[in-house]
């Protein structure tokens, strides 16, 4: 990591006029000694939390803070997915969610990412569980303090994990871990949160939990519980389907070089051999989406030159003139 991390804090936000500056105001100064950012995503309130992120963010201008508004609602997954797009596009080490209607304390921000600046995790994740009683002292409602036992108890079985609980919205993730996880392809609901945990287990991420308080006040829940009880069940259920190969799902393919699994077809009448018959000797050829090399190498031995461009590193690249990453090609070729 470098030697000021840059740490996006972002906050989601919907119907949060009355808490939004409450919680900005209550972000630490000390995290303002490293590379820090704000940024704030309305997902398409209706009430006035906009002017008050943009009023919040005038008031402030020895920060850098980005307030920024759905113009359609994308839901508390999609609203995700656009923060962390951000964060990987401009190039943060780190992200920390935060929620804008001050259920998540933010005074506890330098301790979660702390184990991300010394190397030691992947993804924190605040845990109102880790301290006994303290859920149920700090208001959770009987109802949501069983549910999430239960929840967590399945979840941890199918998943051979060990988490105190799966269900806090309170996490920091290293931008360098988002950026390998397909997370474009979760849901846009509210059980994003455990595929992104699944999908944290599944590349052997690093992961650590870190006791926060819990705090009730009279905020409105926008959970349907059931709904999000049967979702969470079952994307867990599809992931490991997903891992003994009953069915595959894109979210869930987590190999970090999916090339190394990627076989030649020929021998026989196939895309491959049809495609090498029709590019002539000598030919410069783009393979776009080039694999682990095996198709540029028949080329080869027709003397054609080859630039190839993949999400992961062929097996070898001597087989091609120029590779390109894919997310560098996107900028050389837009």
């Amino acid at each position: 990591m470098r030697e000021k991390p840059r740490i996006l804090i972002f906050v989601v936000a919907y119907e949060a006029q009355a808490t939004l500056e409450k919680v900005l105001n209550r972000i630490p100064e000390d995290v303002f000694h490293y590379d820090t950012e704000i940024l704030v995503i309305d997902d398409s309130s209706q009430d006035k939390t906009f002017e008050v992120g943009v009023k919040y963010s005038e008031s402030k201008n020895k920060y850098s803070i980005t307030v920024l508004y759905n113009v359609e609602n994308q839901g508390y997954g999609g609203n995700q997915k656009l923060g962390y797009s951000y964060a990987i596009k401009n190039n943060f080490d780190i992200v920390v969610l935060l929620h804008g209607d001050g259920q998540y304390a933010p005074e506890y921000i330098p301790a979660l990412v702390e184990p991300l600046l010394d190397n030691s995790a992947d993804a924190v994740f605040g845990s109102r569980m880790l301290t006994k009683g303290a859920a149920r002292k700090g208001g959770m409602p009987l109802y949501k303090f069983i549910g999430n036992k239960i929840l967590t108890k399945i979840q941890n079985f199918l998943l051979k994990a060990n988490f105190s609980e799966f269900h806090s919205g309170f996490r920091v993730y290293s931008v360098a871990a988002l950026s390998q996880i397909p997370f474009q392809y979760n849901s846009n609901d509210f059980h994003f949160d455990t595929e992104i945990i699944i999908q944290l287990i599944m590349g052997n991420f690093k992961v650590k939990e870190l006791p926060i308080p819990t705090y009730y006040g009279d905020e409105i829940c926008r959970v349907d519980g059931i709904k999000y009880a049967k979702n969470v069940i079952m994307t867990t259920l599809l992931s490991r389907f997903h891992a003994v190969n009953l069915l595959y799902d894109r979210k869930f393919d987590l190999h970090k070089n999916t090339n190394l699994f990627y076989d030649l077809k020929l021998g026989y009448k196939s895309s491959h051999t049809l495609a090498i018959d029709e590019i002539k000797q000598g030919s410069r050829v783009l393979d776009i989406g080039c694999g682990p090399g095996n198709f540029a190498r028949e080329l080869r031995k027709k003397g054609c030159v080859l630039t190839g461009i993949d999400m992961y590193e062929p097996k070898d690249k001597e087989v091609f003139e120029k590779f390109y990453l894919w997310d560098e090609a996107k900028d050389i070729f837009a």
